[in-house]
Formats: C-alpha cells, sequence, structure tokens
C-alpha cells in the first residue's frame, strides 16, 4: 500500500474555512486506499495552528513549535526529520503561507504535489488574498516583488496583525529575494494543484504541470431537510467571516438597505455574534460544520458576496447541496461554481445595485427560488460530491 505524507502548516479542526475542509475530506477518502499521514506544525500562539479538538479519520502527527522556532530554519528541517522517518512515496504539500517554499525546498527529493487553495507565495500579503485597499489587486508577487513588500509592509504596520508580522519575518519575505525561492519551489514540484484559472495562469508559468481540481461537498450530509417548509418572511443569508473586508458583507449590507427601505419583506442572517440596529439583519452565531445544514435549510436564499478572488467558494456549494438558489460575485473560483441564471445569479462584485436587484428577482418569486434550488443540487450531485472528486483527481496522482 502506498505511503502518503500529507503535509499543512494551517490545519486545525474543527475548522475556520474551506481550505481545512477541502483537505479533511479529500485525505479521509484516500486514506481507505492507501497509508496516509498528516504532518502538522503544532504553535498555537497566533492561530490554532495544529490543534485538534474533535477526531477526524486521517492519523495525523504534530510537531511542537514556539514563537522561537517557527522559522525558515527549523521549521523545514524538523518536518523533513519526520517525513523522512514515515519514508512516503508521495508528498502532498498544502497550506503553508510564506514559509511553505523552504519546506518545499527541503524536500525536493519527493518532488512534492503543491496544493494552493489560496494565493500564499503569489501574494505576501495576509494570507495570500490579492486584495488591497478595499479592492482586488492583479499584482503577483513573483513579477513585481518591490511592489508587493512595499505593499505589505504598508499592510501590516497598519494593521498590526501578529499572526501574519510573525511569518513575514520569519520567512525573510521582506527581502526581494524570496520571489527566487518562490520560483524554485513551483518548479520543484511534480504536480502544483490550483482551484481557478486566475491563479493556474499565474502557477504554470514556472511549472506547466498545473491542474485546476475542484473543490466538493458532503452531499449526505449538506441536503434538504422539511422541503415542504416555508418563512413567512423570506430569509436571505451569507456564511462565513463578515468581518474580513474580502467577504463582502458590506456589499451585502448595502443592498439590503436598498431592498429594506423600498419596503420589501425580508431578514439577512449572518454567522457573526455581532449585534445589528437595524431590524433587517440578524446574527446566528458562528456555526461548526455539523451545524451548517440546518441552518442552511432554514434560508431562502444564499449569498457569497465576495471582492477578493474567491479561490473556489465552498459556501456555495454547501448551499446549493441543500437545495437553495445563491447569488455570488463574478470573481475567482465561483464564475465556474454556479450557473448564471440556472443554479443562481452571478453579479458584478461590490455592487450593491445589481446584487439588491437579483435578490429582488428571488424574494418576488418562490416559483423560482424553488426551481434554481433544485437545479443547484442536481449540479452538485453531479459534480461535485466528494467521492466522485477523489475518484476523478486525487486517486489518479497516487498511482
Amino acid at each position: 500500500m502506498p505511503k502518503i505524507a500529507v503535509v499543512d502548516f494551517l490545519f486545525h479542526w474543527p475548522p475556520d474555512g474551506g481550505s481545512r475542509v477541502d483537505l479533511k475530506e479529500v485525505f479521509s477518502r484516500v486514506a481507505k486506499f492507501h497509508d496516509v499521514k498528516l504532518f502538522v506544525p503544532h504553535f498555537t500562539r497566533y492561530y490554532p495552528r495544529g490543534e485538534i479538538l474533535e477526531a477526524i479519520p486521517i492519523d495525523i502527527e504534530q510537531i511542537p513549535f514556539n514563537r522561537f522556532t517557527y522559522n525558515l530554519i527549523q521549521l523545514p528541517g524538523r518536518i523533513k526529520e519526520a517525513v523522512d522517518k514515515f519514508s512516503p512515496d508521495y508528498l502532498f504539500i498544502a497550506d503553508g503561507e510564506l514559509l511553505k517554499p523552504y519546506v518545499v525546498n527541503a524536500l525536493k527529493k519527493y518532488k512534492p504535489i503543491l496544493r494552493f487553495y489560496t494565493y500564499d507565495s503569489f501574494c505576501i500579503k495576509d494570507y495570500g488574498t490579492f486584495f488591497s485597499d478595499g479592492s482586488i489587486c492583479l499584482t503577483s508577487f513573483l513579477d513585481t516583488p518591490f511592489h508587493c513588500i512595499k505593499c505589505t509592509a504598508k499592510w501590516i504596520l497598519k494593521n498590526k496583525p501578529r499572526m501574519a508580522r510573525h511569518t513575514f519575518m520569519t520567512s525573510l519575505a521582506f527581502l526581494p529575494g524570496f520571489s527566487n525561492i518562490v520560483k524554485r519551489s513551483l518548479k520543484n514540484a511534480s504536480t502544483i494543484i490550483v482551484y481557478n484559472e486566475f491563479i493556474k495562469k499565474i502557477a504554470e508559468k514556472y511549472n506547466p504541470n498545473c491542474l485546476i481540481v475542484p473543490s466538493g461537498v458532503d452531499t449526505g450530509l449538506f441536503k434538504p431537510l422539511n422541503s415542504k417548509a416555508s418563512n413567512k418572511v423570506p430569509v436571505v443569508l451569507m456564511t462565513g467571516r463578515i468581518g474580513d473586508p474580502g467577504k463582502g458583507f458590506e456589499t451585502l449590507y448595502r443592498a439590503c438597505k436598498i431592498l429594506y427601505e423600498k419596503g420589501k419583506s425580508f431578514k439577512l442572517l449572518v454567522t457573526s455574534d455581532k449585534k445589528f440596529d437595524e431590524p433587517f439583519v440578524e446574527s446566528c452565531g458562528w456555526h461548526n460544520p455539523n451545524d451548517l445544514p440546518s441552518l442552511y435549510n432554514q434560508a431562502d436564499i444564499c449569498i457569497v458576496p465576495s471582492i477578493w478572488q474567491e479561490p473556489f467558494g465552498i459556501v456555495a456549494l454547501e448551499a446549493m447541496a441543500c437545495g437553495k438558489p445563491v447569488i455570488v460575485s463574478r470573481v475567482g473560483g465561483l464564475m465556474k461554481t454556479v450557473e448564471d441564471g440556472k443554479s443562481g445569479f452571478l453579479f458584478s462584485a461590490g455592487d450593491e445595485e445589481d446584487l439588491a436587484f437579483k435578490i429582488e428577482l428571488l424574494l418576488e418569486n418562490r416559483t423560482l427560488r424553488s426551481k434554481m434550488g433544485e437545479a443547484a443540487r442536481e449540479r452538485v450531485e453531479k459534480e461535485y460530491n466528494w467521492d466522485k472528486i477523489v475518484e476523478k483527481y486525487y486517486l489518479p496522482l497516487f498511482k
């Protein structure tokens, strides 16, 4: 049985986003056919890195670090030591932020498969957002290192993010030569997995073996419930981190305010603990993955209003799997997930007028909501079932 080492520098469970869900769902299925071991740094000072609070069906080795040892010297060395001891036939390296290239280069003898769920190493600001000053930035660090270092330094000085500042300094990403280390790591990969065409065009400049692989959804967990039930007041739902400017909550809020002032009856529900004065918006707190299906089923319409280049947008799939029509921004991977006019609508990112118009179309037409919701469920079952994705894209990598 082939042995697969999986390295992820941000993994923790329960998850805080689609990247963690993606890795768990993929390799819990791959582990049915191969000997899989997940290697994660355990370093929780700035982020729950490596914290496992619920069991998952993957063998995990936690490697302890602290703020002094989590750096470009000791991280690659200790990860390499653990991986070498396991002696894998294949190496898969997932999220890693700015220290990822050093680990890839240290483990180049394994010809690793690299996954870029977001844009780490291509945009050095935060976790790789291509988002600056409230709008999409299409400048790649590999093309304009001086510009991107200046942008990142300015952002760190303004916002003082402890985790991003720590990795920025310990990776030496503030030096222009760091871009060459990133490029070398891309060339050292056997395969690069990305989630949309935007990032593929950047990555394939340095490694032509670059694949777009979709994320997926557990269609057994996320499914329609009580389909005949309906809300007296339609519920518009946004799941995700509303405090993250790139997620676009402000656009959704402005769109809903337009509708409220027009006298439309609805409730905007968001996964947050924030209290709002406006009568049309309500917080329902943060939900773990097992609670999300029930939340989606309470909604009539689901919105993903991202402003940044959303790599894939797994929350759109979750809503679609629950038989809900979705309205998503025309950015990143979302453009491929939703069939405009069939399983939902696309709208221009940041355009509250366009979003309000499309929400109103669904608020006013229950039949259209139902029809789109059915089409959404059918699309997910056909294209985004996890078992099918693993069988089609991942298992062939390990033959």
